[in-house]
């Protein structure tokens, strides 16, 4: 009963305190700190445009960190931008640092899944996934599944699209690209949801939902979200209505995926299985003892295998098709950066301009150094996961000199990294593909020992790596070779989405031409 009257009182009263704090600043530049509630109301009255904000109150504070913090609302945690902090974080003192429980519960909709779990059970998922995506049969059924997804349904949108004068939404088209691909590699399904037609698909719709209610739940009092959430009403009933539309979808891919995996083991090839999808091969190898030794437990309940399932279709949909979306804006916007593009397609590929796209192997796609460059250059300014969250487990001192409590949380914002002077130089903010060649020009790096890649760093850096990069080029370098996209006429102004994946806000819209 405590809860019911507390509960309502300290959302009403937070609730006048972000309309007075915006209605005082909604005229005037953003401000950083305040007495006593800190950065916390300036980072509401900015927040739909909290990416950018973040970068700004970090460029101005000590050791590029500062605390967030409002006494008695549940909410305390660094924001950080500081590299030293972040490689202590992600590498030095990697043991000391996990998922932590309130960030289990603001992405509850991942579940215990590899992006979430912690400890043994981390351990555990970690090394079957990695050991899977390293193989030879899955990166060609990657790159084989992403060639024709390509030839047969981009390929084929952009040609409706150019044909009829219409507007085309990139990232639209680049979401579904990358959902397609990763349904048919995870769940051996293919949706087909990129074709001419565009039809709904509820799953993406509602996974969009999840990640923009995630960063208010960050943002926002903890008690002020929970009452949403249990009165039903604001951002939380869109959780709750999209949680369930995830769950339906995931629950019943699992359930098919246990009947074909029961009927294809007894077909496996003696050797292991060969183009089957990750689940299958998942459930197939739990029914053998080998992911069951590693679960450490009886047979792997469904509730486990979705939330396996779903960090992966999470982070094979998100990377590759953020990336591509913002990799397109670029191009659109920088003519010069398109050209040389084509330039090295030409040279490298042995291809004449005006021939129709060979669809070259991955193998091929990797001599396209000034492609990678442009890729890296892409996810240096506009990261797909622009903010990642750490929680202590023991108490901690930064190498800034900031002390993390026990059970504590950092923030660090990838997205401000990516912009620091310190780092990049004094053209941090101009894109330059260049600063990833090597003076010898054929061979990539990185421009800077501080810089934490958009893969994550450390011991849990992205296992799909390879997966996200077989995407992207394979995608980025057929559309760039075949066609002309740039933005229509009185486009709204390009910026970052509020949500724990960097969207563009309002999409991508875009006229196509033939190149």
């Amino acid at each position: 009963m405590e809860y019911l009257v507390v509960g309502p009182l300290v959302a009403f009263v937070f609730l006048l305190l972000i309309i007075w704090f915006w209605l005082l600043n909604r005229h005037k530049p953003p401000s950083t700190i305040w007495p006593f509630v800190g950065v916390l109301p300036s980072m509401i009255a900015n927040a739909t445009q909290i990416h950018d904000y973040a970068s700004h109150v970090l460029q101005r504070t000590r050791r590029h960190t500062v605390r967030v913090r409002i006494r008695g609302l549940s909410v305390n945690f660094l924001l950080t931008s500081d590299p030293e902090n972040i490689h202590h974080i992600l590498s030095a003192n990697f043991a000391n640092y996990g998922r932590g429980e309130r960030q289990k519960e603001t992405l509850e909709f991942l579940g215990e899944g590899l992006l979430m779990a912690d400890g043994a059970q981390w351990k555990a998922l970690r090394r079957v996934t990695s050991s899977l995506f390293r193989t030879k049969d899955f990166l060609r059924l990657v790159e084989r599944t992403t060639r024709e997804k390509v030839e047969t349904g981009l390929f084929e949108v952009l040609d409706h699209g150019m044909r009829g004068g219409l507007e085309v939404d990139m990232q639209d088209l680049c979401l579904r690209l990358t959902f397609d691909v990763s349904c048919i590699f995870l769940l051996g399904v293919d949706f087909k949801s990129l074709s001419p037609e565009l039809p709904r698909v509820p799953f993406s719709e509602a996974l969009d939902d999840l990640e923009e209610s995630a960063i208010r739940r960050k943002i926002y009092p903890r008690s002020f979200w929970r009452l949403q959430r249990w009165l039903g009403l604001g951002h939380e009933r869109k959780v709750a209505i999209a949680t369930k539309i995830l769950d339906d979808f995931m629950y019943k891919q699992v359930a098919l995926m246990r009947i074909r995996s029961t009927k294809l083991k007894a077909e496996r090839h003696p050797e292991g299985p060969r183009g089957l999808d990750v689940t299958s091969i998942f459930l197939l190898d739990q029914e053998d003892g080998t992911t069951k030794r590693d679960l450490d437990g009886p047979k792997v309940p469904d509730k486990y295998v979705r939330d396996i399932v779903m960090n992966l279709m999470s982070a094979g949909r998100d990377a590759a098709g953020t990336a591509l979306t913002w990799f397109f804006w670029v191009i659109s916007t920088n003519p010069s950066v398109e050209s040389k593009l084509v330039e090295e397609m030409k040279d490298a590929l042995e291809m004449t301009e005006g021939d129709a796209w060979r669809f070259p192997s991955f193998h091929e796609l990797n001599k396209l150094t000034y492609l990678h460059a442009v890729l890296n250059e892409t996810m240096r300014l506009y990261p797909p996961a622009p903010l990642n969250i750490k929680t202590a487990v023991e108490p901690d001192i930064l190498p800034s000199g900031h002390r993390v409590s026990g059970d504590g949380e950092v923030v660090f914002s990838v997205y401000a990294m990516g912009r620091m002077e310190e780092i990049w130089g004094a053209d941090c903010l101009e894109f330059r593909p260049e600063r990833w060649l090597a003076e010898s020009g054929g061979i990539t790096r990185v421009p800077s020992s501080k810089y934490i890649s958009a893969f994550s760093a450390g011991p849990r850096t992205c296992v799909g790596k390879d997966v996200a990069f077989i995407m992207m080029k394979m995608a980025a370098a057929g559309v760039v070779w075949s066609y002309r996209l740039r933005m229509v006429r009185g486009h709204h102004v390009v910026s970052p989405a509020n949500s724990i994946v960097l969207h563009i806000k309002g999409g991508l819209k875009v006229n196509v031409t033939k190149r």
